[in-house]
């Protein structure tokens, strides 16, 4: 081939090479995606319970307080604390009277039972009877609430929201927000006051 000829090639060879210099596909613009910040002013949080006051320090110089649910295999438990906030010694002797209540603070048709046996056995709480329990200031006593979750039958399932609690049956009482999920077993069993 003449040097002429290669020349040409060589020129058309480079002119088709310019012609790819544009993409096919130009690049797109990609909108900014951004996960809007979740914090405590989001408006979808709503809260669902009636407030209830701070536990305060009653006229007979207690204060009542629950604590966590330890739920396992269907069982729930909850501690409920008493605290001497006066300035004797604070003397129990017996069970609380505890009633569910539902989110409108409305009681419930469960009965709370004297007794954790009446629910389940627990070893710390089996046989345990009621004492004097003398409660000096600053001091507790706690008593267990239980029951377990059970539903056989949907239009009778009870759900509480809390509950309201004295120290012994008519005494003052004190509403605790508690979730409780007793099912239709209609029952829950309380342990009698024990020192804290």
């Amino acid at each position: 081939m003449s040097a002429r000829r290669l020349m040409t090639v060589a020129v058309a060879v480079a002119a088709l090479a310019g012609c790819g210099t544009t993409p096919a596909h130009p690049p797109v613009a990609r909108p900014d995606v951004s996960i809007p910040a979740i914090g405590p002013a989001s408006p979808s949080v709503t809260p669902t319970l009636v407030p209830t006051p701070a536990p305060t320090c009653d006229a007979a110089g207690v204060v009542l307080s629950v604590g966590e649910v330890d739920a396992a295999m269907g069982l729930r438990a909850v501690g409920v604390t008493l605290r001497n906030c006066g300035k004797a010694v604070y003397t129990l002797n017996g069970y609380p009277d505890i009633a569910v209540l539902d989110a409108a603070q409305q009681t419930l048709d469960v009965a709370v039972l004297d007794g954790t046996a009446n629910v389940a056995t627990i070893e710390r709480y089996d046989g345990v009877q009621p004492k004097r329990v003398d409660v000096p200031p600053g001091g507790t006593a706690v008593a267990v609430l239980v029951w377990r979750n059970l539903t056989t039958d949907a239009a009778t399932v009870a759900k509480g929201a809390y509950i309201s609690v004295a120290v012994a049956a008519g005494q003052a009482r004190h509403t605790l927000a508690l979730s409780t999920d007793p099912g239709n077993t209609g029952k829950m069993g309380v342990s009698p006051w024990v020192a804290g």
